[in-house]
């Protein structure tokens, strides 16, 4: 990975760059970061980079002659594939898998740092792939962000850390905040480790770990927490921690995991009694169902009995899925774990290759399931994402 940063106080990078795990890794030559003093690039006796805004206003404007200099001449570096990056208030809030994908996919990054009231907007048309912003809030020059970006960009490459569990197991990694750590001593001022972490149970301590990820997520971040997708396994955690706290706003959040048993079969006649609270003829709507074409599948609770069905239509390699749970069941997850059990059911079929949600499913249901909008907005689940959903 090659790094090249234009910017107006290079001197800037050299600690934060320079030193640690990302100065090692350059030193190694895994990492090439330079940086380039835009000044160097002026046409002006002055050295002068920037000037007036036209239209007015106050402050002055990076002008575009330098900074298109400076951009041309690190871009005559390197050959490999380059992404030219912008930091602004106005740019995209930089996520981990912004970090994960810009180590992945490029080669060379060229950062861009600007100052004063911002850059010529003629270079960043001209020039610049994407625009970045560290959050809602206003620095005095771009060189910060850019920091923030290359340690976290750069400590993804291959041989910057030891091992990729260095990194894979962190926070926001896979959406999630990271678990708990402690140290030695075993106690501290009254308080204690946790006992299955001395236990030397590596299963059980790889579980709470798990369960203490979706905690800390749920009680510090529940924006990342509502987005999350969840395997059959992590809903069981789910249900655990359900019944294991005692704080009243992590149980009201969790209320919607169900922990109990639930069947899902296909519908029949014996089915007629629970249907009758969605269908006014439900053995008629029984015995026009023709399978595999014309399917629907009745759900079942250990505390709630019948609880609804889900829907089948199968239109060539696509089937289209429906789900109407009754008011007593909603809010507990079942639908979730009805949906992921048809699906199982469905892709298990050789000639289906992809699911379609019909309205009457939540969008975010069918998100946590692997459910993705086309480019049409309708919610689709291929059977590549079906089966790392399965496997996750």
């Amino acid at each position: 990975m090659t790094l090249d940063i234009l910017t107006l106080f290079p001197e800037m990078f050299d600690a934060p760059l320079g030193k640690s795990i990302i100065g090692r890794a350059a030193d190694k030559g895994i990492l090439t970061i330079r940086t380039h003093q835009i000044r160097d690039f002026t046409t002006n006796r002055q050295n002068q980079v920037d000037d007036y805004p036209y239209g007015g206003g106050r402050g002055c404007v990076m002008t575009a002659q330098p900074l298109h200099s400076a951009w041309e001449h690190a871009r005559a570096l390197h050959d490999g594939k380059t992404r030219t990056i912008y930091f602004s208030p106005r740019g995209k809030v930089f996520t981990q898998s912004d970090a994960i994908r810009l180590s992945r996919d490029y080669d060379r990054l060229i950062f861009v740092c600007g100052h004063y009231e911002g850059v010529d907007q003629r270079f960043i048309e001209a020039c610049v792939d994407e625009e970045i912003s560290l959050g809602d809030f206003v620095l005095t020059g771009g060189e910060i962000p850019a920091m923030a970006v290359a340690d976290a960009v750069c400590r993804l490459v291959p041989g910057v850390l030891a091992d990729e569990s260095c990194f894979m197991e962190e926070s926001h990694w896979a959406g999630l905040l990271e678990h708990p750590h402690y140290s030695r001593p075993e106690v501290w001022q009254g308080r204690v480790v946790p006992e299955v972490l001395r236990s030397g149970d590596h299963a059980a301590i790889t579980k709470w770990q798990r369960k203490q990820a979706f905690l800390a997520t749920l009680q510090h971040r529940p924006d990342m927490f509502e987005r999350l997708l969840f395997s059959r396994g992590d809903l069981k955690l789910l249900g655990e921690l359900l019944d294991e706290t005692d704080d009243p706003a992590v149980r009201e959040a969790l209320s919607v995991f169900h922990t109990g048993r639930i069947t899902v079969r296909e519908t029949s006649e014996r089915d007629v009694k629970g249907l009758r609270k969605l269908f006014a003829d439900p053995a008629a709507y029984v015995a026009s169902l023709a399978p595999p074409a014309l399917t629907d599948y009745s759900i079942y609770a250990d505390d709630h009995g019948f609880c609804g069905h889900v829907g089948v239509r199968l239109e060539g390699n696509i089937a289209l899925l429906t789900c109407s749970i009754l008011p007593h069941a909603k809010g507990k997850g079942i639908d979730t774990f009805a949906i992921a059990e048809v699906l199982g059911k469905l892709f298990a079929l050789e000639d289906v290759t992809a699911c379609h949600s019909a309205d009457d499913l939540s969008p975010d249901l069918v998100r946590r399931i692997g459910f993705r909008r086309d480019e049409t907005g309708i919610f689709v689940l291929t059977r590549d994402a079906w089966m790392a959903y399965r496997t996750s």
